[in-house]
């Protein structure tokens, strides 16, 4: 079984993606148009909190990102912030 299929991992994107901010980039705040399917730069992504080859697992948090935005950070070390401002 691929680490993608795993049903734990599937439940907890699809409870991102309904949740309140589930359309909105973490990294630069723009929506995300689910409607849009990979490999389009501006589909939806689950981007690793801690990033994978840093440890992280996916079982941990993830937060939603454009693709282009998620691979765009792959050697970077991002601070976490809030997308929406309350």
């Amino acid at each position: 079984m691929s680490r993608t299929s795993n049903p734990r991992y599937q439940r907890a994107l699809q409870r991102l993606k309904r949740s309140a901010d589930g359309d909105i980039c973490w990294q630069c705040s723009g929506f995300i148009d689910q409607e849009l399917k990979w490999p389009h730069p501006d589909s939806w992504t689950a981007d690793h909190v801690t990033q994978l080859k840093d440890g992280g697992s996916n079982h941990g948090p993830v937060l939603p990102a454009h693709w282009r935005c998620n691979l765009a950070r792959r050697y970077e070390k991002p601070q976490v912030k809030h997308a929406r401002q309350w």
